[in-house]
């Protein structure tokens, strides 16, 4: 659209009037609004090549994200306040769905249709932080609309952008982290004086002081946060600044507060934490500010409280040519005037606000110019605030979650002296293309990209590689357990403090330091959530249940973890209200940083239902990722770790020796085998061994709905419920009540008990395949190693547990769209009258939905699961 040449000059005169003033007020406080350029750094032959590949790299992951879900809305609920002052308002809600997210997203939070921006400050299991305006409501209910893809596009835009370097940024800097693992140890180090360090960590501080890349090993609970808050105290009286960086705001909460510890002085301005903390005790710091908004918002306020003044008059004029506009037609050439009048100081208003809004961005940057020390999570360095600042020393804590291409651009904002701090033998990044350059530049972080962990692996360290091996977190036989495993080059020792460290977490059940509850003799099922997604196992979270109704008053700490995020839920919804701090149920990834006296760590996969086992379980090397789940799993626990685990199928029958074959080769032997049915309480979870129809026709005659999922089996025990189940179904709600899912025969047939109930008026749905047997029976949970209904259902657990009944609704229910769902009636083939069938497996075995009449389908010559793509089929009836 063409602007006419006096509107142009209007809009011109306009920003030059805003900026005379603003310029102005800026100057009062020492604010230019005329920011120096800093040079262009020195770039190596090798760096474009290198920027060029790596922004590929995220390209490519940006189109694998893309066709995954680039928009995905999360029901939200359970709001509340976490913290609110002046500059933001942080709430925690519980979130119904995966939260595919990274930390620092930007993200809308939609409220009553109303949508409102917000960042997404911390992810734990399924609760999410939000920060939001200060103004903004308080609701209960909100639904999250998170971009998977920007900051994707921010990291691929910038580095292309840099590919033949930029002013403040330092290609040689970024380049040396590649291959600086192969650098020798410097002849001299500087003498450190500090009393609280022990001989390693004191080794770690001296040779980060010196220039060039340093590589701190820190393995879990060797105290490498306290090395690098001694480290840029030691920096900071140096006369260095210093740009510390994580992947996380938890990572950088947890090194700020290390900073302080040391070196309190700081707090004011010296040290300024950029972004949204998730540690709320660093908002408002009575001590002294730390965070940017706090200490910008008194540096600024001369310029916050004209940009609060303004917008307000801003609004006002709107509302008043608003009003106006409603009776255009019959203005009075009084009124005429007056509109103009309006717009033109509208359009005044307008550019001040702009120019407001860029002198108070000003104000932050130039907070972090005058601190000491900046403290962000990593890609802060490719936003606005931090964009072109330079430092003289750049940390990258825990990089062996930082992408090689992410750290490229952090190692850039420095001047080659670089620390990067982590364990690749802990989580690697998480990254979902599959290309090469993807492995390389994403999969791969510094640590691998550089090969300083393959140099670990033959046993020759780089020189300038500082390996913690003093741990003060576990107990010695949890400590030897994963030493052995995943530690074997760099065994850890245990402080000499930890054996004379009080238990203060006590159960019956954790009677020794080690314990592993072997569930090869249930047959538990694994399945996948809502039949599509994340695995779970619900025998598994059944026996968890018990041991928590076991668990007695004086278990203080307790971690709940599972490598799986459906499963984290169920075991989250166990938790009681009343323990929500002192315990806490998560996926490993959300968990790594996290510690507790008493770790329950469920591995759920059993090789029975959902085949083959994930790969976390059958590629266990060294540095491979099924390694690295299972050790955070473990280092969690400082006094015991009870794993769960189908032993049978995730040890004995596995013919590689590599590092997870050694966990539990060590877990044997070290450890106290707990027979499964120690698990058990009478109270909450118990093995159904009588008449186990009576006992389902009691509970139904207490529910309110039900669902149920029948493997294949003569169901002879459908048939004595089906009355019970229509007294169920004759209840006046929006959605049916009940759901009988049975697994029919490949040729879509189902048993004569099915086929009695479905005449009967039981509201039967046939699904391929079927890999749960369960019930859930209003506030029960019912699970059998057979069909719950057929004539041997093996092993039945009964759970009466409403949260973790609702939990499991939530993860076995199917949702409408290319089948009806779960609570939905189903269809009848237009040519044979039978039962439509809901698949489950699509091609090449990935789980996708597809719906229709296998043999009538098959007979015309089409897959069934074509019906998933649109495709016409023979009028089907609703029964």
């Amino acid at each position: 659209m063409l602007v006419p040449p006096v509107q142009r000059s209007a809009e011109s005169a306009a920003t030059r009037k805003a900026l005379a003033e603003v310029r102005q007020l800026a100057a009062s406080i020492g604010i230019s609004m005329d920011e120096p350029v800093p040079p262009i750094g020195p770039v190596p032959d090798s760096w474009p090549r290198i920027a060029e590949q790596a922004a590929r790299a995220l390209h490519e992951e940006l189109r694998a994200v893309t066709d995954k879900r680039t928009l995905q809305d999360v029901p939200l609920s359970s709001g509340f306040v976490v913290a609110d002052t002046t500059t933001r308002k942080l709430m925690r809600f519980e979130a119904e769905g995966d939260l595919g997210v990274a930390e620092g997203a930007q993200a809308t939070l939609v409220v009553d249709g109303v949508p409102l921006d917000v960042e997404v400050v911390s992810v734990f299991g399924n609760v999410v932080t939000l920060a939001m305006p200060p103004s903004a409501t308080v609701p209960a209910e909100a639904l999250l609309r998170c971009d998977l893809s920007w900051l994707l596009s921010a990291q691929s835009k910038r580095l292309r952008e840099l590919v033949q370097g930029g002013p403040g940024f330092n290609a040689e800097a970024a380049v040396a982290i590649l291959d600086s693992g192969r650098d020798p140890a410097p002849q001299e180090l500087p003498d450190v004086a500090v009393d609280r360090l022990n001989q390693g960590q004191r080794y770690a501080v001296q040779l980060a002081l010196t220039p060039g890349v340093t590589w701190l090993w820190g393995p879990p609970g060797t105290g490498k946060t306290t090395t690098i808050g001694t480290l840029v105290a030691q920096l900071c009286v140096r006369g260095s600044r210093v740009l510390l960086t994580a992947p996380t705001n938890a990572a950088v909460d947890v090194a700020v507060r290390a900073v302080l510890e040391v070196i309190p002085e700081l707090a004011g301005g010296g040290l300024v934490r950029l972004g949204q903390p998730s540690d709320t005790a660093l908002i408002g710091r009575s001590e002294g500010h730390v965070l940017i908004d706090e200490i910008a918002a008194k540096r600024g306020e001369v310029l916050a409280r004209k940009r609060v003044d303004e917008g307000r008059r801003n609004r006002d004029l709107q509302d008043r040519l608003k009003e106006l506009g409603r009776r255009h037609a019959s203005l009075t050439d009084e009124e005429q005037e007056l509109r103009l009048a309006w717009e033109r100081d509208l359009a005044d208003s307008t550019a001040l606000l702009r120019k407001l809004d860029e002198s108070l961005q000003l104000v932050r940057r130039q907070v972090c110019r005058d601190a000491e020390v900046v403290a962000a999570t990593s890609h802060q360095v490719v936003l606005g605030t931090l964009r072109e600042l330079t430092f003289d020393v750049v940390i990258l804590d825990e990089a062996s979650m930082t992408t090689t291409a992410l750290a490229l651009l952090v190692a850039g904002a420095g001047s080659g002296h670089t620390i990067v701090a982590g364990d690749f033998r802990q989580l690697p990044p998480v990254v979902v293309a599959e290309t090469a350059e993807a492995r390389q530049w994403l999969r791969n972080s510094p640590f691998e990209k550089s090969a300083v962990d393959a140099a670990v692996g033959r046993g020759v360290a780089p020189g300038r590689l500082a390996a913690l091996t003093k741990q003060h977190r576990m107990r010695q036989d949890i400590n030897s357990v994963v030493s052995a495993a995943f530690y074997p080059e760099n065994p850890l020792i245990s402080a000499e403090t930890i054996s004379a460290r009080p238990r203060r977490s006590r159960t019956a059940w954790a009677d020794g330091e080690l314990l592993l509850l072997d569930t090869s003799r249930i047959g538990a099922r694994t399945a996948r959530k809502q039949g599509m997604s994340s695995r779970y196992n619900l025998m598994h979270a059944q026996l968890v249940a018990g041991l928590l109704a076991q668990a007695g008053g004086e278990l203080t700490s307790l971690g709940v973890i599972s490598p799986f995020a459906a499963q984290a839920r169920l075991l989250e919804s166990l938790l009681p209200d009343s323990e929500q701090e002192a315990w806490a149920a998560s996926t490993v990834h959300r968990f790594q940083g996290g510690e507790r006296d008493i770790v329950v760590y469920d591995t759920v996969d059993s090789g029975i239902g959902v085949r083959p086992l994930h790969r976390w379980f059958t590629e266990g090397e060294s540095g491979g990722d099924g390694a690295r789940l299972l050790n955070v799993a473990a280092s969690r626990a400082r006094d015991h770790l009870m794993v769960i685990a189908a032993l049978d199928r995730l040890h004995r029958q596995r013919t590689s020796r590599d590092a997870v074959w050694r966990f539990f080769a060590t877990l044997l032997e070290r450890g106290r085998v707990v027979p499964w049915e120690e698990a058990l309480d009478n109270g909450v979870t118990r093995r159904v061994t009588g008449d186990v129809i009576a006992l389902l026709r009691d509970d139904l005659a207490e529910a309110g709905s039900v669902e149920m999922w029948l493997p294949r089996a003569p169901l002879v025990g459908l048939r004595p419920l089906i009355e019970s189940l229509k007294l169920v179904a004759e209840q006046d709600v929006p959605t049916e009540p009940v759901t009988i899912w049975v697994e029919p025969d490949p040729d879509g047939y189902l048993s004569a008990e099915a086929l009695e109930a479905k005449r009967r008026g039981v509201n039967i749905r046939p699904c391929l395949p079927i890999f749960e047997s369960s019930a859930v029976i209003g506030d029960v949970v019912w699970t059998s190693t057979g069909s719950l209904l057929g004539p041997d259902p093996g092993v039945v657990l009964r759970t009466h547990h409403q949260a973790f009944a609702d939990a499991v609704r939530r993860a076995q229910r199917r949702r409408p769209g290319t089948a009806p769902g779960s609570g939905q009636l189903g269809d009848e083939c237009g040519r044979c009258e039978r039962t439509l069938v809901r698949f489950e497996v699509g091609r090449r075995g990935l789980p996708t939905v597809g719906y229709g009449c296998p043999t009538c389908d098959r007979g015309a010559g089409r897959q069934v699961a074509d019906h998933s793509l649109g495709r016409e089929r023979q009028p089907s009836r609703r029964r």
